[in-house]
């Protein structure tokens, strides 16, 4: 039991000695005045007028909207596709050589 408490009186004066020699913080020169000099510049350019728009949240969210719409759509229009009936042709093509072989195309039918 002696030796945890020599153990842990050791450890928390390693720690207290870690902080030694530790200075306070300090920013660079004039950090200060430039922080505050962009704050206040007007947006400059037709890159940053955007970005600042398009960073809102109403922005986003109607563009993520959009974007559903559009996968929305084009998964409808994929699927009502689907379900037209397919017709078949085949034509049978005769080389010089007697040798016959056929091709198949596939036409979609259009319901009046």
């Amino acid at each position: 039991m002696m030796e945890k408490d020599k153990n842990i009186e050791r450890q928390i004066e390693d720690a207290f000695n870690s902080i030694k020699g530790i200075n306070k913080a300090t920013p660079k020169p004039y950090l200060l005045t430039r922080i505050n000099a962009r704050l206040n510049s007007p947006v400059k350019n037709n890159w940053e007028s955007a970005a600042v728009f398009t960073s809102r949240p109403s922005v986003m969210a109607l563009g993520l909207c959009l974007v559903l719409a559009v996968n929305v759509g084009v998964m409808l229009l994929n699927t009502s596709s689907t379900n037209k009936p397919v017709a078949e042709r085949s034509a049978t093509i005769t080389d010089e050589d007697e040798s016959s072989a056929t091709f198949v195309s596939i036409d979609n039918i259009e319901n009046p």
